[in-house]
């Protein structure tokens, strides 16, 4: 019975064509499950296999060929995925060195920007400074060339008037016009001719001028009186007598002697004034201030 089920009948024919036989999992299957097929001659019925094995052998080959292909896919895309991350790598990196070099080049360039800004801002602030300094000097020459424009406008308006007072006897010693009358009146009379000539009465100032009305070598009148208050002398433009030239025991108010008069026969220039009576008629000096 057993050689029977295991022996190959010399009539078994296989009905599969040469070109299909092992071509696949299903066909080796197949064909070795016909060869194992009983023979009837041997008093074995050999019932056919199952179709639900038949297709469980199917999906099973089939299962596994996807799963072989899977696994080829997987083992593709991780190799594939592998060069992709290392060139993502290479390419970091290449970046990471490019923008480490830019950034060193940035700063070193922003360094040399910020050194010349800096040196631009000194160079400006010198220029700022230079040029305040050109506009001061600018103002002051201005204003010294207005001080001497005025000034001379001054020094015309002086030489004008002296040339016209000259013409009429006038003297000229620091910036006064004196006038020497060549007639003699009372204290009052002598001022108002003075007035009249638009001047007054003589104002000693300093002893270079007290030197110089007593080197006219006249005996006159001066603009200096205590009439309005005794003891106080003031001279005509209202001011109070702080250095006086008195001659040795003057002023004596002698029966009222309240105007001063000056003599030119004293050895000391500036021992020379006199209280004299207003009423007294003397020569007179008149002073003009340029």
């Amino acid at each position: 019975m057993s050689e029977g089920v295991y022996e190959i009948p010399d009539g078994f024919e296989d009905d599969e064509p040469d070109t299909m036989k092992n071509t696949d999992i299903d066909g080796q299957i197949y064909a070795n499950v016909r060869t194992f097929k009983p023979s009837p001659r041997d008093g074995v019925v050999a019932s056919e296999p199952d179709s639900s094995g038949k297709r469980l052998f199917l999906v099973a080959a089939v299962c596994l060929g996807l799963l072989c292909v899977l696994l080829a896919g997987i083992i593709g895309l991780s190799v594939y995925y592998n060069r992709v991350i290392k060139d993502s790598e290479d390419k970091r990196n290449n970046l990471s060195q490019s923008c480490s070099l830019y950034k060193t080049n940035a700063t070193a360039e922003r360094d040399q920007l910020q050194i010349r800004y800096n040196n631009l801002t000194e160079e400006r602030d010198q220029l700022q400074t230079r040029y305040n300094n050109l506009t001061e000097e600018r103002d002051q020459l201005q204003t010294r060339y207005n001080n001497l424009t005025e000034e001379k406008g001054h020094i015309q308006a002086k030489l004008f008037v002296m040339g016209q007072y000259c013409q009429e006897g006038w003297r000229y010693f620091d910036s006064s016009l004196y006038f020497l009358s060549t007639e003699k009146k009372t204290w009052e009379e002598s001022r108002q001719d003075c007035l009249e000539r638009g001047a007054d009465l003589v104002i000693i100032n300093s002893r270079e001028e007290q030197t110089f009305v007593f080197n006219l070598h006249l005996r006159a009148w001066i603009g200096l009186t205590d009439s309005v208050t005794e003891g106080t002398w003031k001279w005509v433009d209202g001011t109070s007598l702080t250095t006086g030239y008195w001659s040795a025991g003057q002023p004596d108010d002698r029966g009222q002697e309240d105007c001063a008069e000056i003599y030119f026969s004293k050895d000391d220039p500036v021992t020379t004034w006199n209280d004299d009576k207003c009423g007294t008629n003397h020569n007179w000096i008149c002073e003009n201030v340029v």
